[in-house]
């Protein structure tokens, strides 16, 4: 599939967006069409999310239909020229699911990412011999050698926001079993604990563990929360199982995983007790 072809997150809410808008004018796509100019295909493809917008022509389209609120208009012209910019991402569009290769590129994009992880240590803190222990274990049935090491590599490549010239705020919240599960073995478990340690210390990290103590809490399930943008961020709460990753960005839904995920740091321990449990934990092994 061409790059220009595939509907992603962005293309995906400012195509609804703009559905949006023409419907509350009463207009069709061929009426709109007319109105701006151009084809009835081509505003089919930005409401579909099948084409890219450049901004300039978002902000015809938005002040054609009158849309004048600066917030609105500042989110979806900040998510057009996001999504036209060519990173890293791009070189794996054909090796992976168009989801996998989007999440990518919100994530790096994001200003904030909360993250919970209550069994695994999270992609953005893994060590190279963990992903690789964690992507064969979780696969090995429908992934070959090659694919695993395609996808270790990409997952490495994430890790790349933390050299960004200013990365993203990151919160973290890892369940004790994410520490305890021995993943690639011992060797390879001591190694993630010393860089969870070393990624601990950097200051736009801030990495908390619920121990098993805690006892029942909130989280049933891993999930991160993006804040996409800088001016006028954009909410959105990740979710992926073993198909498929998917996204939620109804205001009342992101609401409700933010405040499952304020419940969860009061069960976590501080960031100075985590990191002793953490070398408890390396030490015992």
């Amino acid at each position: 599939m061409r790059n220009e072809n595939r509907q992603t997150y962005r293309r995906r809410k400012i195509g609804d967006a703009l559905r949006e808008f023409r419907e509350e004018l009463g207009l069709t796509q061929c009426a709109a069409s007319r109105i701006l100019e151009c084809s009835q295909a081509s505003v089919s493809a930005y409401e579909n999310g099948h084409r890219a917008i450049r901004p300039r022509d978002l902000k015809y389209i938005l002040d054609t239909y009158g849309v004048t609120d600066e917030l609105v208009r500042g989110r979806l012209l900040s998510l057009a020229a996001q999504g036209r910019q060519r990173g890293w991402w791009h070189n794996f569009e054909e090796r992976f699911e168009p989801g996998v290769v989007d999440f990518a590129s919100l994530e790096a994009d994001a200003s904030r990412i909360l993250i919970f992880e209550p069994e695994r240590v999270h992609g953005l803190l893994q060590t190279e011999a963990y992903a690789h222990a964690v992507i064969l274990g979780s696969g090995s049935a429908v992934r070959s050698p090659r694919d695993a090491e395609t996808e270790v590599n990409f997952r490495l490549h994430r890790q790349r926001l933390h050299e960004q010239t200013n990365p993203p705020r990151i919160s973290v919240i890892l369940g004790e079993g994410a520490l305890r599960q021995l993943i690639g073995g011992p060797v390879v478990m001591r190694e993630q604990h010393r860089k969870l340690l070393t990624m601990g210390e950097r200051p736009h990290i801030s990495l908390r563990v619920i121990p098993f103590s805690a006892g029942a809490h909130p989280g049933h399930g891993a999930f991160t929360i993006l804040s996409v943008g800088i001016d006028a961020p954009l909410d959105v709460v990740a979710i992926d199982c073993l198909t498929r990753n998917w996204y939620i960005d109804e205001p009342p839904e992101i609401e409700y995983y933010t405040e499952a995920f304020e419940a969860l740091e009061g069960f976590a321990l501080s960031e100075s007790d985590s990191r002793t449990l953490i070398e408890r934990v390396a030490f015992e092994i």
